[in-house]
């Protein structure tokens, strides 16, 4: 198995969000962070003047949104797997509400379906009121036992 697999595999048992994080390079660039209130998970993207697509809105870029979403479903598979295995999208598909402006992006998601081979994932993005969302993901993932194949990437790679 690859150092990273290892690194996410022992983060994900370990139920440490922020190494976890730190093994993904993307999720880490994004400074993606998770809140658990011992019932649901919500993700946050922190705003960062770096993430605009629009500066005479600004708004982020729709790339960052959708980036910020698909990890947040990829986190939300493997920290709800009871035996962790690697999410790969498969099919992602996103809707834009409205401009995400200048502020933290925060997803809800919700796993609808696991199984032995595929996950699908729904999530919804807002920013300062979850009634004002800006967008909405769904996306289907397989799921692959994390010794599968010791030179496949790790989630966000």
């Amino acid at each position: 198995m690859s150092a990273r697999g290892e690194r996410v595999r022992a983060a994900v048992a370990a139920a440490d969000y922020a190494r976890l994080i730190a093994a993904i390079p993307y999720a880490g660039y994004l400074g993606i962070g998770v809140e658990h209130d011992g019932e649901a998970r919500r993700y946050r993207m922190p705003y960062r003047d770096e993430l605009i697509g629009n500066a005479r809105k600004p708004a982020l870029h729709g790339g960052t949104v959708a980036g910020f979403l698909e990890l947040a479903m990829q986190l939300d598979v493997l920290i709800a797997e009871a035996q962790p295995r690697l999410p790969y999208a498969i099919d992602f598909a996103i809707d834009y509400w409205r401009s995400a402006g200048p502020h933290d992006c925060i997803a809800d998601c919700r796993l609808i379906r696991s199984g032995r081979r595929l996950a699908q994932v729904q999530a919804e993005c807002w920013q300062q009121s979850r009634d004002t969302p800006v967008a909405f993901a769904r996306a289907d993932f397989l799921l692959r036992a994390f010794d599968d194949d010791d030179t496949t990437p790790a989630p966000g790679d």
